[in-house]
């Protein structure tokens, strides 16, 4: 028994040094590769987010794995307050489809349209002010408190339908918590290592959201549901563009607006229906119906937005929607050919010319 219990003890201690190990080489690979302190633990909300008197936008000079936001909270290179002379600055307003958050670096389709761009005649600057979880209503108080200043003559806007159909619409961003703080120092880093590279069988994903879902349904009666399209929405979501078109075209610049666009075929295919449960569980609300129902009412707004305001509009659904091969795993952020193609139809309609990637 003795002999036994020494084992076990020995067995305790040498996992545990590996771990050990383990965490101390992935906190200096950190430090050696992107600059985190040791003693820190990253959090992509804390490191990359900011929510002051102004809103929520970009933490200036974020940093979170491989994402660095710039001095103006941005994504993408530095850049000069004013405008040079004789160059039309674009700048983007969006979510996470926008910010980039599956495809490879530099490859997100502002970057892949600031690359478009250049060598064709005419100076454009490229600025990326997305953020991931920001909606219409944010990024109007972004645009309005922050954005402006640095002068776009152009703007496109990439909004998010979906957010709409969360339990509670979208609003303006609040009062900004009294404090706010990051996961505690110690919190293992090789917790956040193990997710990235460890991808769950399918069979496994599909009986978490199975189990997700039956938790679900047992709370709240068939009424709490989206169980048709929810008109009401769908007019908060036009309605929150239109005032972000005026706030846009206010301050002197010309907004361009694209539809939102996804993978999903209509009907979905059997292979895509487990990307629709999970996205159906993310939201809560409503049925998996009204998913795609309600990006195709988005759709028609944002066109009705733009022909009502007389600005332009590019219907990236139109042509990208059901093309699952332009977009990552969960059928609604771009992989880096999708961003390559939404960086095309940017680029042809910004110069009236088609452009091939360099």
């Amino acid at each position: 028994m003795r002999t036994n219990m020494t084992r076990v003890a020995f067995a305790a201690v040498l996992v545990l040094v590996i771990v050990m190990t383990g965490e101390v080489t992935a906190r200096i690979e950190d430090y050696i590769r992107r600059g985190v302190p040791v003693l820190f633990t990253p959090d992509r909300t804390a490191d990359l987010v900011l929510h002051d008197d102004l809103g929520i936008r970009g933490r200036p000079n974020g940093r979170y794995a491989r994402w660095q936001l710039n001095g103006a909270g941005f994504r993408g290179p530095e850049f000069a307050k004013r405008v040079a002379a004789g160059c039309r600055r674009v700048m983007i307003l969006g979510a996470s489809e926008s910010f980039g958050l599956y495809e490879s670096e530099n490859m997100d389709y502002p970057a892949q349209l600031s690359t478009r761009l250049r060598g064709g005649g005419r100076c454009y600057e490229v600025l990326n002010a997305s953020l991931f979880g920001l909606t219409l209503p944010g990024i109007t108080r972004m645009w309005e408190s922050w954005a402006n200043q640095f002068g776009p003559q152009t703007v496109v806007v990439y909004p998010t339908p979906s957010f709409y159909l969360a339990e509670r619409p979208p609003a303006p961003p609040g009062q900004p918590p009294a404090r706010s703080e990051g996961p505690p120092w110690w919190t293992p880093r090789l917790l956040g290592r193990a997710r990235d590279m460890v991808e769950f069988p399918a069979f496994i994903q599909r009986r978490r959201v199975s189990r997700d879902a039956a938790a679900l349904e047992s709370a709240h009666d068939a009424a709490w549901f989206f169980n048709e399209l929810p008109l009401d929405r769908v007019e908060q979501f036009e309605r929150d563009l239109g005032t972000l078109v005026s706030a846009i075209q206010a301050a002197g610049a010309s907004p361009v607006l694209v539809t939102h666009a996804n993978g999903f075929h209509r009907p979905p295919r059997a292979a895509q229906l487990d990307a629709l449960e999970s996205w159906r569980m993310l939201l809560r609300k409503p049925r998996a119906s009204v998913l795609l129902e309600f990006e195709d009412a988005a759709r028609q707004a944002t066109l009705a937005v733009a022909q009502q305001r007389g600005v332009d509009a590019i219907d990236a659904a139109g042509i990208m929607n059901g093309h699952d091969q332009w977009f990552a795993e969960d059928l609604l952020h771009f992989n880096d050919q999708g961003a390559a193609k939404l960086a095309e139809l940017l680029a042809e309609h910004l110069t009236g010319q088609t452009i091939r990637q360099p």
